[in-house]
């Protein structure tokens, strides 16, 4: 650099006035500094980092997990792999006919109810929670995205999926004489109950002991005695978050498209002719299943109130 400049001064002394056109051709031998694009690219993502944790912690954003603190994130229905283990060991407790049953009649509803939850979940809909669930869930539910909302963390969802691709049948049982809505049952005291079974299902009568129904009641069209519940284990890559206060980062859960499993548990309450609807054809009627446990957060959700 030096022997250029030196050169640079020498041809102005000789030429004079003429030194300015030396200047292009010595500024043109003068090596320029490179700066790479991806260095700056990085060192903003850095600066960025540096800030948006500073922000976090001037105003008490929450950025990692803790169990301790965000205990309450822990009461919503995640399907926790203790529970999920647990129902992939048991046994199958199916016979073919109620899994053609459940394949004819509740496939659909399956993938909806699904949805839906998640959907009603993320959104919040409070209205909707109480369309896809049983009474007593949607109420446990309720709270606990209230609950998770009240601290300032958001629920949201990731990978919505119309048809999931892999539905298992765990267990089917039946019930006769009791309701669906676990608020409109008495307790165990007020009925004599009978474990039987019902085409390869465990079958459990209810029979009120001050039975005040006429003998012609199960005549009638709407009389629905039999509740018929489904547990069945659902993979699917859609699943459930929780966001910290400003969305700057996941707190809880995953946003990738791995398929994950959930356990749930969908009921309907039908007719005795209703049990011999096996057969695949179009236009069936919508049973109105509801889903009654999700992840085993209620224990399955007994019918009869627990003292």
């Amino acid at each position: 650099m030096q022997s250029i400049v030196r050169s640079f001064y020498t041809q102005a002394a000789l030429f004079g006035g003429h030194s300015r056109r030396v200047l292009p051709r010595v500024a043109a031998q003068i090596p320029m500094r490179a700066f790479s694009t991806a260095d700056i690219e990085v060192k903003k993502k850095e600066d960025t980092a540096v800030e948006l944790e500073q922000k976090n912690k001037r105003l008490g954003v929450d950025t990692v997990f803790n169990e301790q603190k965000h205990a309450y994130v822990l009461t919503f229905p995640w399907n926790f792999q203790e529970i999920i283990n647990d129902f992939e060991g048991e046994k199958a407790q199916t016979s073919t006919f109620w899994q053609k049953f459940i394949t004819t009649n509740a496939t659909f509803e399956i993938n909806k109810l699904f949805r839906e939850f998640h959907q009603a979940c993320a959104l919040p809909d409070y209205r909707l929670i109480g369309d896809v669930c049983e009474g007593k869930l949607a109420q446990y539910v309720k709270e606990s995205v209230r609950r998770i909302q009240f601290h300032g963390l958001d629920i949201e969802l990731a990978n919505l999926t119309v048809e999931q691709p892999k539905i298992k049948i765990l267990k089917v049982e039946v019930s006769h004489g009791i309701n669906l809505d676990r608020a409109q049952n008495k307790p165990a005291s007020e009925y004599n109950i009978t474990k039987t079974s019902l085409m390869g299902a465990p079958h459990q009568v209810y029979a009120p002991k001050n039975d005040t129904r006429h003998f012609l009641d199960p005549l009638d069209y709407p009389y629905k005695p039999y509740v018929v519940a489904a547990t069945v284990m659902v993979e699917s890559p859609m699943k459930l978050f929780v966001q910290n206060q400003n969305f700057s980062s996941v707190l809880f859960g995953s946003t990738d498209e791995e398929l994950v499993k959930n356990v749930v548990r969908i009921e309907t309450q039908v007719r005795w002719l209703d049990l011999f609807k096996v057969l695949d054809v179009g236009n069936k009627p919508n049973f109105g299943w509801k889903i009654t446990d999700f992840n085993n957060v209620l224990n399955e959700n007994p019918y009869l109130p627990q003292f």
